[in-house]
């Protein structure tokens, strides 16, 4: 029997992305799906992926559907606590060689707990030399309570689950998957500087905070390969202790920009674009910034602090090397598609609750 793939999240920018680039990389994996319902736009777009009806909640479903896979990809929710330990527990029950691949992001990294606002941080966090840093960051840093489960799954339920997190920058560009196709940041940016005071765009204090992007078929192609790792290692029964558990960690970085940059190209764009009058940049207070988008916990994050990563591991293990084009070749284009159609509520509380 061929080996099998259950996805979650395959309606999701990230999820949906993973789904479309493995089907076009793999057309003959078997693969199975976590969907609420299924709809004629998804059976027409994957007609040889089986689906399994279930959400976030429903433990038994998840851990029924992971217990009869060999490779679970859980691209969804990077925070639900509940759902990670219903796949651990599924997976738990096999006792051949399994794989997790879970997604979650560099918010785990931000200096936003530092509160140094608007200023450049030297440090860049590397998935080789920092490797034991990441394993135990603090419990209280978006996605460690989940990364945390990933981390231990080997030894709390059982040595044949090997693991990689997956873990991608700010990403842009539009998804390929059968749902949402917007990113994240541009059309949080977009929301914010509608509603700050003067309908401009922003930074604060200096502006100098760093951030890290990768355009998301660069996401795919990491993704692509560690699913490929996974697979030869179900054939050959040998499993590489450098891609997986301690070692399975992947930032997925390819560029590098300085906030008030951001805010000064996102600025002129919307101003040409006709949705803001003015192209002049504000300076924000923090408590202003904070409470952006219904104080959504998250807009320090994404505006005022700095987050920067290195995919050293993945250039080294698999040659990986981004080739999309720039966060600001597509700024336009990001900013157009939220416009025209909002497929994100920007007001939603976004930091995770246990």
């Amino acid at each position: 029997m061929a080996p099998q793939i259950l996805i979650t999240g395959s309606t999701g920018y990230i999820g949906g992305s993973v789904l479309a680039a493995i089907v076009q990389a793999h057309p003959e994996y078997s693969i199975t799906a976590l969907l609420r319902k299924v709809t004629d736009h998804y059976v027409q777009s994957y007609p040889n992926v089986k689906t399994v009806i279930g959400d976030y909640d429903s433990a038994e479903i998840l851990a029924k559907a992971a217990s009869e896979s060999d490779i679970v990809i859980h691209a969804g929710d990077s925070d639900h606590k509940g759902a990670m330990e219903a796949l651990l527990t599924g997976l738990g029950r096999r006792t051949t060689p399994s794989f997790l691949i879970h997604l979650s992001g560099t918010a785990c990294i931000s200096d936003v707990y530092d509160r140094n606002f608007g200023v450049f941080n030297p440090h860049i966090w590397s998935d080789l030399n920092d490797i034991t840093a990441l394993a135990n960051l603090p419990a209280d840093r978006i996605h460690t309570h989940v990364d945390r489960l990933v981390w231990a799954a080997p030894k709390t339920h059982g040595s044949h689950i090997h693991t990689a997190i997956m873990c991608p920058p700010d990403i842009y560009g539009k998804g390929h998957g059968p749902g949402i196709t917007q990113s994240f940041l541009v059309p949080f940016l977009y929301d914010a500087v509608l509603e700050t005071p003067t309908q401009t765009a922003f930074y604060v204090g200096r502006g100098e905070n760093s951030r890290s992007f990768v355009h998301i078929d660069d996401v795919m192609s990491l993704y692509v390969k560690v699913v490929e790792e996974a697979m030869t290692s179900l054939e050959k029964g040998v499993v590489r202790d450098e891609y997986w558990d301690k070692n399975g960690f992947y930032f997925n970085s390819g560029s590098e920009l300085v906030w008030k940059d951001i805010a000064q190209a996102t600025g002129k764009t919307m101003a040409s674009l006709g949705f803001i009058k003015s192209a002049e940049l504000q300076e924000l207070s923090v408590e202003q910034v904070n409470n952006l988008l219904g104080g959504n916990g998250l807009s320090l994050y994404m505006f005022a602090s700095n987050s920067r990563s290195a995919a050293d591991r993945g250039r080294k293990l698999f040659d990986w090397k981004p080739t999309g084009p720039g966060f600001m070749e597509l700024l336009e284009a990001d900013l157009l598609a939220h416009h025209h159609s909002k497929q994100r509520d920007t007001s939603k509380i976004l930091v995770p609750k246990e």
